[in-house]
């Protein structure tokens, strides 16, 4: 039996906070070993990452060059290590990154997070 991600993705992208439960629940997922689920919640996760930046980009493209750069450039490293992370979780292999990966993606996912409401409040 796998985890269908919900379709909780239907209507507005998930808020920040959601984005890091989301994060925070890769580190145990992966820890217990469980690469199909890990997969499962990864992907949904990016999915709803994605969502969450095309959202964000007309209040990003408000922003200075340099500071829209260096958020675009952030939410580009949780994409790439989300992939990875999937990716890891498919193949299954020994020795598997997958826990050390999760920490990095929620560490990643809350400096990101940090780093969108500081310019958001900045204007």
């Amino acid at each position: 039996m796998t985890f269908e991600p919900a379709s909780a993705w239907d209507g507005d992208p998930p808020d920040h906070r959601r984005l890091l439960e989301l994060a925070h629940d890769l580190g145990p997922i992966a820890n217990k070993g469980d690469h199909v689920l890990l997969s499962d919640v990864a992907s949904a996760l990016l999915e709803a990452f994605v969502r969450h930046a095309e959202a964000e980009r007309p209040l990003v493209l408000r922003l200075s060059t340099f500071t829209a750069r260096l958020i675009e450039h952030g939410q580009q490293r949780v994409v790439d290590r989300l992939v990875s992370l999937v990716l890891e979780a498919d193949l299954a292999e020994e020795p598997c990154r997958c826990a050390e990966l999760a920490e990095e993606i929620a560490s990643l996912m809350e400096v990101q997070i940090m780093s969108e409401e500081w310019d958001q409040s900045d204007r």
